[in-house]
């Protein structure tokens, strides 16, 4: 049982549809090494995963600035009182 590999999982030289492949013959023939093998899912995980611990920071950051506000609206509350 041969099973055929698709064009579209062969590696190419950019990442897009228009880049050239690597080695298209090797790759049609069944040689891991010029296949993609990662899912989308895996790929799109990994790209956000470096975001993450900015995204992060920059919360703590706005929650930080509004905890400052709130205090100083508190403090001039009172002071009008």
């Amino acid at each position: 049982l041969e099973m055929a590999t698709p064009e579209a999982c062969c590696q190419r030289e950019l990442q897009s549809r228009e880049g050239m492949f690597v080695n298209k013959e090797a790759c049609l023939t069944g040689i891991e090494r010029f296949q993609n093998r990662q899912g989308c899912y895996t790929v799109i995980l990994n790209s956000f995963e470096t975001y993450v611990y900015l995204a992060g920071a920059l919360a703590i950051g706005v929650l930080a600035i509004e905890l400052f506000a709130m205090i100083f609206a508190m403090c001039l509350f009172r002071g009008i009182q």
